[in-house]
């Protein structure tokens, strides 16, 4: 709409009004943005030189005594000497990780709450489009900890030794196999689900607040087949309480060099490259935090003692900077939205 000119005026008066007024709105709203990134520089410059005042949580998503709780306190332990502060690990157990990730989500970003989050944080977003948390929106990524293949294991009452075995069992008595995972939606859970899908079996699922409960029922005989990583379970394989079938990496595992791969058995689908492990912070974070807890937990990551721990064994190191384990965590998304359409599961509907 066209501007009317005051009465005795003119109209290029009046223009040059109106430009003069532009001009210095502009101004102010360049001035209110100055103002601000001076607030946020000097907020954050004051929090890297304090940072870490008190403890510091360490959110899991899984019961003490699973995997995930071992390699959050194994690294713990490392960098609350680095840092002169305490790094406690909170278990918060549910939904195969996505209550712990909802909490993280909300909570203050100021540097004392970090998640040592595994491939279920992408796996629930991508399986339930309401998920109380948005990978992207919600948290900043600090570094990829490792990945390393899950192990197909079966309680001795199981008359069966080899995948092949295994698929004829099930397909002469369809659904009477039970196959335990940490929770609906879960890595463990999706194998099965893609295991069923490569094979033509029918297994019966039975989901769990997190592995360490399902494994005892596992180890008890309540539940006959698991898909579990290799650390919750190889002492039990070795002394003859449960049975190692396949293992879905590429290679055969140093634990376990009898198990056969996916590939060796026959079902390369199950080769999933997961479950993974990585920290992860509330967004907006600092990024002068950011950047320490990455230097401190990429250095622990990467100690000998680290990678000679029985808690590590197997596991293959992932993406060290923010920005290479935020590529990662994007081609995790696709990747996984395609298999969850594939698979047909979804969570929270």
């Amino acid at each position: 709409m066209r501007e009317r000119v005051p009465h005795g005026e003119t109209p290029g008066a009046a223009l040059a009004d109106c430009a003069g007024r532009r001009v210095r709105w502009w101004s102010r709203r360049r001035a209110l943005r100055g103002l601000a990134a001076l607030v946020l520089y000097t907020a954050t410059a004051a929090v890297a030189g304090t940072w870490p005042e008190r403890p510091i949580r360490l959110v899991v998503g899984y019961p003490a005594g699973g995997s995930a709780d071992a390699g959050a306190r194994h690294l713990a332990g490392i960098v609350s000497k680095a840092l002169g502060q305490q790094v406690v690990v909170e278990n918060r157990p549910g939904a195969a990780g996505s209550v712990a990730a909802a909490s993280v989500a909300r909570a203050a970003p100021d540097g004392y709450t970090v998640f040592y989050g595994t491939s279920d944080l992408v796996i629930h977003a991508a399986l339930n489009p309401k998920a109380a948390y948005d990978l992207q929106r919600d948290f900043t990524p600090v570094t990829g900890i490792g990945r390393r293949p899950v192990l197909l294991v079966a309680h001795p009452s199981v008359k069966a030794r080899t995948v092949k075995d295994l698929v004829a069992l099930a397909k002469a008595q369809p659904g009477a196999l039970t196959v335990e995972s940490s929770g609906v939606g879960s890595i463990e859970h999706l194998s099965a689900e893609v295991f069923q899908r490569a094979t033509g079996v029918k297994l019966t699922h039975v989901p769990y607040k997190g592995s360490a409960p399902a494994i005892l029922d596992l180890l008890a005989g309540q539940v006959q087949l698991g898909f579990e990583v290799p650390l919750a379970v190889v002492e039990h394989v070795r002394a003859g309480k449960l049975v190692a079938i396949v293992s879905s990496g590429r290679e055969r595992l140093a634990s376990l060099p009898e198990v056969p791969t996916a590939h060796e058995a026959g079902v390369p689908d199950l080769d999933l490259q997961a479950p993974w492990a990585g920290i992860f912070v509330p967004a907006s974070t600092p990024a002068a935090v950011v950047a320490r807890l990455n230097a401190e937990f990429v250095r622990a990551r990467d100690l000998e003692q680290t990678r000679a721990s029985p808690v590590f064994q197997d596991s293959v190191s992932i993406t060290g900077t923010p920005e290479a384990f935020s590529a990662f965590l994007r081609a995790e998304v696709t990747r996984w939205a395609r298999i969850a359409k594939d698979t047909g599961v979804t969570v929270g509907q």
